[in-house]
Protein backbone atom coordinates (compact mmCIF):
# COMPACT_ATOMS: atom_id res chain seq x y z
CA UNK A 1 0.00 0.00 0.00
CA UNK A 2 1.35 3.43 -0.94
CA UNK A 3 2.11 5.86 1.85
CA UNK A 4 2.15 9.63 1.80
CA UNK A 5 5.03 11.45 3.41
CA UNK A 6 4.05 14.36 5.63
CA UNK A 7 6.08 17.55 5.51
CA UNK A 8 3.94 19.48 7.98
CA UNK A 9 6.87 20.03 10.32
CA UNK A 10 9.45 20.06 7.58
CA UNK A 11 11.99 22.65 6.57
CA UNK A 12 11.89 24.53 3.29
CA UNK A 13 14.99 24.69 1.08
CA UNK A 14 15.01 27.46 -1.50
CA UNK A 15 16.91 26.21 -4.55
CA UNK A 16 16.88 28.89 -7.23
CA UNK A 17 16.58 32.65 -6.99
CA UNK A 18 16.96 34.41 -10.36
CA UNK A 19 19.16 37.48 -10.51
CA UNK A 20 16.29 39.48 -12.00
CA UNK A 21 14.34 39.21 -8.74
CA UNK A 22 16.44 41.68 -6.78
CA UNK A 23 15.79 44.43 -9.33
CA UNK A 24 12.03 43.87 -9.24
CA UNK A 25 11.44 43.15 -5.58
CA UNK A 26 12.62 41.34 -2.46
CA UNK A 27 12.02 37.73 -1.44
CA UNK A 28 12.37 37.51 2.32
CA UNK A 29 12.63 34.72 4.90
CA UNK A 30 10.47 36.32 7.58
CA UNK A 31 6.75 36.57 7.03
CA UNK A 32 5.98 39.00 9.89
CA UNK A 33 6.43 41.88 10.02
CA UNK A 34 6.25 42.07 6.22
CA UNK A 35 8.24 45.28 5.82
CA UNK A 36 11.06 44.32 8.21
CA UNK A 37 11.93 41.05 6.52
CA UNK A 38 15.54 40.14 5.74
CA UNK A 39 16.08 39.65 1.98
CA UNK A 40 17.37 36.31 0.70
CA UNK A 41 20.45 36.98 -1.40
CA UNK A 42 21.93 33.55 -2.07
CA UNK A 43 20.78 29.99 -2.75
CA UNK A 44 20.41 27.24 -1.83
CA UNK A 45 19.26 28.43 1.57
CA UNK A 46 17.11 26.92 4.33
CA UNK A 47 14.00 28.95 5.11
CA UNK A 48 13.62 29.52 8.85
CA UNK A 49 10.64 31.87 8.98
CA UNK A 50 7.37 31.16 10.77
CA UNK A 51 5.60 28.13 9.25
CA UNK A 52 8.13 28.09 6.40
CA UNK A 53 6.53 31.18 4.89
CA UNK A 54 8.15 33.69 2.57
CA UNK A 55 7.07 37.16 1.54
CA UNK A 56 7.67 38.87 -1.79
CA UNK A 57 7.75 42.67 -1.64
CA UNK A 58 7.81 44.26 -5.06
CA UNK A 59 9.95 47.27 -5.81
CA UNK A 60 8.30 50.64 -5.30
CA UNK A 61 10.04 51.97 -8.40
CA UNK A 62 10.01 50.31 -11.78
CA UNK A 63 9.16 46.68 -12.32
CA UNK A 64 8.30 44.52 -15.28
CA UNK A 65 5.73 45.58 -17.88
CA UNK A 66 2.15 44.43 -17.46
CA UNK A 67 1.47 40.85 -18.52
CA UNK A 68 4.89 39.53 -17.59
CA UNK A 69 6.41 37.77 -14.61
CA UNK A 70 8.36 39.31 -11.76
CA UNK A 71 10.33 36.18 -11.00
CA UNK A 72 10.35 32.44 -10.58
CA UNK A 73 12.03 30.31 -7.93
CA UNK A 74 12.17 26.65 -6.95
CA UNK A 75 12.15 24.83 -3.62
CA UNK A 76 11.97 21.44 -1.88
CA UNK A 77 10.61 20.34 1.49
CA UNK A 78 12.34 17.90 3.83
CA UNK A 79 11.52 16.37 7.23
CA UNK A 80 15.09 15.22 7.78
CA UNK A 81 14.44 11.81 6.25
CA UNK A 82 12.54 12.33 3.02
CA UNK A 83 12.76 15.17 0.51
CA UNK A 84 9.82 16.26 -1.59
CA UNK A 85 9.79 16.69 -5.31
CA UNK A 86 10.81 20.11 -6.50
CA UNK A 87 8.15 22.82 -6.42
CA UNK A 88 8.04 25.93 -8.57
CA UNK A 89 6.61 29.37 -7.76
CA UNK A 90 5.97 31.96 -10.48
CA UNK A 91 5.11 35.55 -9.54
CA UNK A 92 3.28 37.42 -12.30
CA UNK A 93 1.90 40.92 -12.78
CA UNK A 94 -1.22 39.67 -14.52
CA UNK A 95 -2.43 36.67 -16.50
CA UNK A 96 0.48 37.01 -18.90
CA UNK A 97 3.90 35.44 -18.34
CA UNK A 98 5.64 37.33 -21.12
CA UNK A 99 4.40 39.66 -23.85
CA UNK A 100 5.50 41.74 -26.81
CA UNK A 101 3.31 44.72 -27.72
CA UNK A 102 5.92 46.50 -29.88
CA UNK A 103 5.14 49.91 -28.41
CA UNK A 104 8.70 51.16 -29.01
CA UNK A 105 10.59 48.74 -31.25
CA UNK A 106 10.79 45.17 -32.57
CA UNK A 107 11.70 43.82 -29.10
CA UNK A 108 14.38 41.57 -30.64
CA UNK A 109 11.93 39.61 -32.77
CA UNK A 110 13.54 38.23 -35.90
CA UNK A 111 12.59 36.63 -39.19
CA UNK A 112 13.99 33.26 -40.27
CA UNK A 113 13.95 31.21 -43.50
CA UNK A 114 13.40 34.27 -45.68
CA UNK A 115 16.30 33.79 -48.06
CA UNK A 116 18.69 35.76 -45.86
CA UNK A 117 21.47 33.68 -44.31
CA UNK A 118 21.20 33.54 -40.53
CA UNK A 119 17.86 35.34 -40.50
CA UNK A 120 17.17 39.03 -39.99
CA UNK A 121 15.30 41.52 -37.88
CA UNK A 122 11.63 42.20 -38.32
CA UNK A 123 10.49 45.64 -39.48
CA UNK A 124 8.90 48.07 -37.01
CA UNK A 125 5.81 50.08 -37.94
CA UNK A 126 4.77 52.75 -35.37
CA UNK A 127 1.23 53.30 -36.67
CA UNK A 128 -2.22 51.91 -35.91
CA UNK A 129 -4.46 49.97 -38.27
CA UNK A 130 -7.84 49.30 -36.75
CA UNK A 131 -8.65 48.10 -33.24
CA UNK A 132 -6.28 45.11 -33.02
CA UNK A 133 -3.17 46.46 -34.72
CA UNK A 134 -1.30 49.34 -33.10
CA UNK A 135 2.49 49.71 -33.32
CA UNK A 136 3.51 46.36 -34.74
CA UNK A 137 6.21 44.47 -36.60
CA UNK A 138 6.01 43.02 -40.09
CA UNK A 139 7.88 40.95 -42.64
CA UNK A 140 7.90 40.69 -46.42
CA UNK A 141 9.13 38.05 -48.84
CA UNK A 142 12.82 38.69 -49.46
CA UNK A 143 13.16 35.85 -51.97
CA UNK A 144 10.55 33.60 -53.57
CA UNK A 145 11.74 30.15 -54.68
CA UNK A 146 8.85 28.09 -55.99
CA UNK A 147 8.93 24.31 -56.09
CA UNK A 148 8.64 23.01 -59.63
CA UNK A 149 6.18 20.26 -58.73
CA UNK A 150 3.70 22.12 -56.49
CA UNK A 151 4.35 25.82 -57.03
CA UNK A 152 4.69 26.33 -53.25
CA UNK A 153 7.44 28.44 -51.71
CA UNK A 154 10.52 26.31 -51.08
CA UNK A 155 11.24 28.45 -48.00
CA UNK A 156 8.52 29.60 -45.63
CA UNK A 157 9.55 32.50 -43.41
CA UNK A 158 8.57 32.80 -39.75
CA UNK A 159 8.60 35.44 -37.03
CA UNK A 160 11.18 34.21 -34.50
CA UNK A 161 10.58 34.95 -30.80
CA UNK A 162 13.32 36.53 -28.63
CA UNK A 163 14.92 34.99 -25.55
CA UNK A 164 12.31 36.27 -23.10
CA UNK A 165 9.76 33.84 -24.61
CA UNK A 166 12.13 30.89 -24.32
CA UNK A 167 13.61 28.78 -21.53
CA UNK A 168 11.45 27.40 -18.74
CA UNK A 169 7.85 28.38 -19.53
CA UNK A 170 6.30 25.44 -17.66
CA UNK A 171 3.62 27.66 -16.12
CA UNK A 172 2.18 28.36 -19.58
CA UNK A 173 0.86 24.78 -19.62
CA UNK A 174 -2.93 24.98 -19.69
CA UNK A 175 -2.69 28.63 -20.73
CA UNK A 176 -2.39 29.95 -24.26
CA UNK A 177 -0.24 31.63 -26.88
CA UNK A 178 -2.01 34.76 -28.14
CA UNK A 179 -1.11 36.97 -31.10
CA UNK A 180 -2.56 39.09 -33.90
CA UNK A 181 -1.76 38.68 -37.60
CA UNK A 182 -2.64 41.07 -40.42
CA UNK A 183 -1.65 41.59 -44.04
CA UNK A 184 -1.49 44.71 -46.20
CA UNK A 185 -0.33 42.98 -49.40
CA UNK A 186 -0.74 39.56 -50.98
CA UNK A 187 -3.31 37.25 -52.54
CA UNK A 188 -4.81 35.00 -49.88
CA UNK A 189 -7.23 33.14 -52.12
CA UNK A 190 -7.26 29.42 -51.37
CA UNK A 191 -5.51 28.47 -54.62
CA UNK A 192 -2.69 30.93 -53.83
CA UNK A 193 -1.87 29.51 -50.37
CA UNK A 194 1.24 27.43 -49.75
CA UNK A 195 0.42 23.76 -49.14
CA UNK A 196 -3.22 24.63 -49.90
CA UNK A 197 -3.45 26.27 -46.48
CA UNK A 198 -2.21 23.25 -44.55
CA UNK A 199 1.12 24.56 -43.26
CA UNK A 200 2.21 24.99 -39.65
CA UNK A 201 0.98 28.17 -37.98
CA UNK A 202 3.25 27.95 -34.90
CA UNK A 203 6.32 25.83 -34.17
CA UNK A 204 7.69 25.06 -30.68
CA UNK A 205 11.11 23.49 -30.31
CA UNK A 206 13.17 22.05 -27.46
CA UNK A 207 16.68 21.18 -28.63
CA UNK A 208 17.65 19.54 -25.32
CA UNK A 209 14.57 17.30 -24.98
CA UNK A 210 14.65 13.59 -25.78
CA UNK A 211 18.24 13.28 -24.54
CA UNK A 212 19.39 16.22 -26.67
CA UNK A 213 17.93 14.71 -29.84
CA UNK A 214 15.42 17.55 -29.87
CA UNK A 215 11.62 17.68 -30.06
CA UNK A 216 9.46 19.83 -32.35
CA UNK A 217 5.72 20.50 -32.02
CA UNK A 218 3.55 22.38 -34.49
CA UNK A 219 0.04 23.79 -34.56
CA UNK A 220 -1.16 23.13 -38.13
CA UNK A 221 -3.36 25.52 -40.03
CA UNK A 222 -6.88 24.11 -39.99
CA UNK A 223 -10.53 25.20 -40.08
CA UNK A 224 -10.07 26.06 -36.39
CA UNK A 225 -6.86 28.05 -36.86
CA UNK A 226 -6.85 29.44 -40.40
CA UNK A 227 -5.73 32.74 -41.88
CA UNK A 228 -7.17 34.65 -44.85
CA UNK A 229 -5.08 37.84 -44.74
CA UNK A 230 -7.49 39.90 -42.66
CA UNK A 231 -6.60 41.18 -39.20
CA UNK A 232 -7.10 38.12 -36.99
CA UNK A 233 -6.60 37.49 -33.27
CA UNK A 234 -5.38 34.00 -32.39
CA UNK A 235 -5.45 32.17 -29.06
CA UNK A 236 -3.75 28.78 -29.22
CA UNK A 237 -4.31 26.59 -26.12
CA UNK A 238 -1.09 25.19 -24.68
CA UNK A 239 -1.90 21.60 -23.83
CA UNK A 240 -1.63 18.23 -25.53
CA UNK A 241 -5.31 18.02 -26.54
CA UNK A 242 -5.45 21.33 -28.43
CA UNK A 243 -4.28 20.04 -31.81
CA UNK A 244 -0.50 20.22 -31.45
CA UNK A 245 1.41 17.49 -33.29
CA UNK A 246 4.92 16.11 -32.89
CA UNK A 247 7.47 15.97 -35.70
CA UNK A 248 8.47 12.29 -36.16
CA UNK A 249 11.69 13.38 -37.92
CA UNK A 250 10.90 10.85 -40.60
CA UNK A 251 9.16 11.88 -43.82
CA UNK A 252 7.23 8.61 -44.14
CA UNK A 253 5.75 8.77 -40.63
CA UNK A 254 2.78 10.93 -39.60
CA UNK A 255 2.92 13.79 -37.11
CA UNK A 256 1.16 12.61 -33.93
CA UNK A 257 -0.29 14.31 -30.81
CA UNK A 258 2.11 14.54 -27.85
CA UNK A 259 1.45 13.16 -24.39
CA UNK A 260 1.00 15.50 -21.44
CA UNK A 261 4.52 14.79 -20.18
CA UNK A 262 6.02 15.38 -23.61
CA UNK A 263 4.25 18.72 -23.95
CA UNK A 264 5.23 19.88 -20.46
CA UNK A 265 8.86 18.92 -21.11
CA UNK A 266 9.01 21.11 -24.22
CA UNK A 267 7.41 24.09 -22.45
CA UNK A 268 9.95 23.61 -19.65
CA UNK A 269 12.91 24.08 -22.01
CA UNK A 270 11.80 26.07 -25.07
CA UNK A 271 14.65 26.89 -27.45
CA UNK A 272 12.53 28.25 -30.32
CA UNK A 273 9.07 29.72 -30.84
CA UNK A 274 8.11 30.68 -34.39
CA UNK A 275 4.93 32.14 -35.90
CA UNK A 276 4.26 31.74 -39.62
CA UNK A 277 4.40 34.84 -41.80
CA UNK A 278 4.66 33.27 -45.27
CA UNK A 279 1.19 32.03 -46.20
CA UNK A 280 1.05 32.53 -49.97
CA UNK A 281 3.00 31.41 -53.02
CA UNK A 282 3.59 35.00 -54.08
CA UNK A 283 4.70 38.29 -52.54
CA UNK A 284 3.04 39.32 -49.30
CA UNK A 285 3.43 41.61 -46.31
CA UNK A 286 2.36 40.15 -42.95
CA UNK A 287 2.21 41.99 -39.62
CA UNK A 288 2.43 40.61 -36.06
CA UNK A 289 1.23 42.29 -32.88
CA UNK A 290 0.23 41.62 -29.25
CA UNK A 291 2.09 38.36 -28.66
CA UNK A 292 1.55 36.88 -25.21
CA UNK A 293 2.14 33.66 -23.30
CA UNK A 294 -0.69 33.33 -20.76
CA UNK A 295 -0.20 31.19 -17.70
CA UNK A 296 -2.31 28.14 -16.96
CA UNK A 297 -3.84 27.08 -13.63
CA UNK A 298 -0.39 26.43 -12.16
CA UNK A 299 -1.24 22.94 -10.93
CA UNK A 300 1.78 20.66 -10.46
CA UNK A 301 2.32 17.97 -13.07
CA UNK A 302 3.82 14.60 -12.06
CA UNK A 303 6.03 14.61 -15.15
CA UNK A 304 7.46 18.12 -14.64
CA UNK A 305 11.25 18.12 -14.77
CA UNK A 306 13.07 21.25 -13.71
CA UNK A 307 15.62 22.90 -15.95
CA UNK A 308 18.20 25.48 -15.04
Amino acid sequence: MATRTSYAAASLLLLLLPCMLQALGVLADTYEPKRDAAPITSVPTVVTGSKNRLVFVRSIYGGPPINSKYAEFRYTMTNGVDTSKEGVITITTNEGLVASTFDRDVENWGIVSNGNAGGGRANFQPISRGRLLSYYIYGIDAVIHRKSDTGDDAMLWYFNAPLKFLGNQWSAYGGSLDFVLSSAEGNFDKESLNLFGRGNLVILECSTCNRNAGVTYAMPLSPVFSYDGTTTQFRLPLHELAGWVKDPKNTILPWTPPSQCEFVSVLSALTSLRILGDFTRGYESVALDSVMLRHGPGKPRPCYTSTS
